[in-house]
């Protein structure tokens, strides 16, 4: 049951969508109109341009849960059996496109959910424009968490489940001294706050920190200042294909420090793309890569690599991109209908995909965002990967640490490590993210 839209802002979407169309060979035409046979489905990804080697799987992960689920039948719902239609354009690692897109998915595709955006920029810009006209909105990468909306949910980890268990071993195990360099947006600048939380909660100190431009390849002078500072370890979170140019220039210039990122490998999978040992002595947290130890992930893989052929890796975002349309079709199957706010009612049920390619998934409907298991691996000289640990199954529970519980009140905005007392001295006489 697709809302009904008023004309002023249908005409100003459409005016605004002119020329979008699309992408050729991954979704339907969305020229065709929706029919009542029809639960629409739009996505919004980088399939090209700077950001496309991370987010592209992410439209794989999709295609195949939609192939899946239709392939058995469909969903029941508002009287009738019906199939996903998907419907999936290219935002091309160009911020402007997604507020533009998603305005497209709403009024001219009149899509029942909306699923977009790699980086946190992308998401705000798409996440606005679907929350302002009362469309459910998904975003299926890790993220900095804390966005508590009514309209907004999340598959993939937080920091909480990536960021502060994985700091505290590196801390326990490599010592206090860390350095922090990230990109200069407001993902990074949060990771960079829950950075500073770890280092507080578990006895680190922060010696160093910068955040760098989208498009910065090079890094002699970052290299030097590290080597210079010697911290025990380094975190990083360098995003895009131009940032992690730093991994073979820190190699050619003997930085071999051990360090942690939530985005490296994860995200892009530099150690299938880069020359070992280039990324060697790396550390991540992901909640799903393919080399997690899941027999879920053992056929998630297998399955993706029947359909796509020549993908070179499945990372954290196909398995979340995954997650989501499987979460999507139990909110729709258990609510019977398409109406949005009997869906949310649903979704706030504490939906469960226990198919998840990391292992068991649940939303928790008071958070917004999914219980799962994290894990810890470490990058080897000829870039395998050794499980150092399973991080354990992990609720999110940082908004309810706050006091924010969704199913009674959404407050429609984003909370970041400061808005939590115990840990507001952590940021005495730091500038505040702006978001």
């Amino acid at each position: 049951m697709r809302r009904k839209l008023t004309l002023g802002k249908a005409v100003g979407a459409a005016l605004a969508a002119i020329g979008m169309v699309a992408l050729a060979g991954l979704a339907n035409n969305s020229a065709q109109a929706a029919t009542d046979e029809e639960i629409i489905l739009c996505t919004i990804d980088d399939l090209s341009g700077d950001f496309s080697i991370m987010a592209t799987p992410k439209t794989y992960g999709y295609q195949l849960a939609v192939k899946e689920v239709n392939e058995a039948g469909g969903i029941m719902v508002d009287g009738a059996q019906k199939i996903i239609k998907l419907i999936t354009y290219d935002g091309q690692s160009q911020v402007k496109r997604y507020q533009e897109l998603a305005q497209k998915c709403i009024f001219d595709d009149e899509a029942d959910v909306v699923m977009a955006a790699y980086t946190g920029a992308e998401r705000e810009a798409a996440r606005r424009e679907v929350v302002r006209n009362e469309v459910i909105y998904w975003h299926n990468n890790q993220g900095e968490g804390g966005i508590a909306d009514r309209y907004s949910f999340f598959s993939g980890p937080t920091p909480e489940q990536q960021v502060l268990p994985a700091l505290k071993w590196m801390i326990e195990n490599y010592g206090t001294r860390m350095i922090y360099i990230g990109a200069d947006y407001n993902f990074c600048r949060a990771i960079g706050m829950w950075t500073r939380t770890a280092a507080n909660l578990y006895g680190g100190t922060i010696e160093y920190e910068e955040y760098f431009p989208f498009g910065v390849s090079q890094w002699q002078a970052t290299i030097d200042r590290i080597q210079k500072v010697a911290p025990d370890f380094q975190v990083h979170c360098l995003v895009g294909a131009e940032h992690v140019q730093f991994y073979p220039q820190a190699q050619s210039a003997g930085l071999s420090t051990p360090t942690w990122s939530n985005v490296t490998i994860a995200d892009g999978y530099e150690h299938k793309r880069f020359a070992p040992p280039s990324l060697a002595n790396m550390h991540v947290s992901p909640g799903y890569i393919e080399d997690v130890p899941h027999e879920n992930s053992v056929e998630f893989v297998r399955k993706l690599r029947e359909m796509f052929p020549d993908m070179l890796y499945a990372n954290e975002h196909a398995g979340f991109g995954y997650v989501a349309v499987k979460a999507m079709a139990n909110a729709w199957a258990k609510a019977g209908t398409t109406d949005t706010d009997a869906v949310i009612d649903a979704l706030q049920s504490d939906i469960e995909v226990p198919e998840a390619p990391g292992g068991p998934w649940k939303l928790h409907g008071d958070q917004h965002h999914g219980a799962m298991h994290s894990y810890l691996f470490k990058v080897n000289d000829d870039h395998s990967l050794t499980l150092i640990a399973d991080l354990g199954y992990t609720e999110p529970t940082f908004l309810s640490d706050i006091g924010v519980n969704m199913r009674e009140k959404a407050p429609g905005r984003q909370y970041l490590p400061p808005d939590n007392p115990a840990w507001a001295p952590f940021f005495e006489g730091q500038e505040r993210v702006g978001q």
